[in-house]
């Protein structure tokens, strides 16, 4: 069985702290209900993480024993949340996980040197005093790994650019939802369609950016645009079988099953264990059934 497998959302019912509100007031609840995303591992128990209030993962990962969740935590069928990516659930466990370096940062560490002082120009000069000019094997191994060099610094440069883009964007979309609040809505819609449209060299990694809009723009009540935005998600990761689900969810608020339906299976067709795709498809399916029969039956009436 493969290690990692979602199993949905599961809540449970925890005391609240003391100088917490509605802690140890007379009156008010003196316990509040907490969600998780539960995992599954072959090691023969499970991962769970916390949720925030808007359904997103907050906080470390532990692992659970089959008891332990049959007792505390009771599983929520009608939260279709899913995470954005499945992490390694190994970590919990203290099991290592294998991370492949590239050959320059292994050297590094053997040689006592962090990455920065390997790719900087002093660096890239001591080695080439310490080759031998008569020896073309030691020159071409220079040259390549200057050009080896260059290429991470342009990395590194391309890495902060896209961070620098991404908080720009991040900080548009915070006053967007800002004005959206406030009851400008016409201002808010442009600005959110425009940040839809946003042109850049955009990286696989930012489509958990254009993912957290489309959520957020689908629980206020804006699945068209969330719908713009999850496309982006699409577009820099087409084989995110969680991308697809997000757009499916869209589309049913804004009742257009039959999409919804064509991007679950696509969700499926990536991920056939994706339990949240598979229930929302049953789901979804149930509904369009029941129009079909509710049709029909009007039609027999008005014949």
């Amino acid at each position: 069985m493969e290690t990692g497998i979602f199993k949905g959302v599961y809540s449970s019912i925890e005391p609240r702290q003391a100088g917490r509100p509605g802690g140890g007031v007379p009156g008010r609840n003196a316990a509040r209900k907490r969600y998780w995303f539960v995992w599954e591992h072959d090691a023969g128990g499970y991962v769970v993480q916390p949720l925030s209030a808007s359904m997103e993962p907050t906080g470390e990962r532990r692992a659970v024993g089959t008891a332990e969740l049959a007792r505390s935590y009771a599983f929520e069928p009608d939260i279709l949340a899913a995470p954005i990516r499945t992490a390694p659930v190994a970590a919990a466990y203290g099991e290592r996980e294998d991370i492949a370096r590239p050959a320059a940062f292994g050297q590094a560490e053997a040689g006592g040197a962090d990455a920065a002082s390997l790719a900087s120009p002093a660096s890239l000069a001591r080695q080439a005093r310490r080759v031998n000019p008569a020896s073309g094997g030691a020159q071409a191994s220079g040259m390549a790994a200057g050009r080896d060099a260059a290429r991470r610094s342009g990395d590194i440069a391309g890495l902060e650019v896209g961070a620098q883009t991404e908080r720009a964007l991040r900080a548009d979309f915070a006053t967007a939802l800002a004005q959206l609040r406030r009851g400008d809505r016409d201002r808010a819609v442009r600005a959110l369609e425009r940040l839809a449209e946003t042109p850049g060299e955009f990286v696989p990694a930012h489509r958990h950016m254009f993912t957290d809009f489309g959520i957020n723009l689908r629980k206020s009540k804006l699945p068209r645009i969330a719908i713009q935005h999850h496309l982006r998600a699409l577009d820099l990761s087409p084989d995110d079988s969680h991308v697809h689900f997000n757009i499916a969810r869209a589309y049913y608020d804004m009742g257009d099953m039959d999409r919804a339906e064509r991007h679950l299976r696509a969700s499926l067709d990536l991920t056939p264990d994706l339990d949240p795709s598979r229930r929302f498809l049953d789901f979804v399916l149930e509904r369009k059934a029941g129009a079909a029969n509710a049709d029909g039956t009007a039609s027999t009436v008005a014949r």
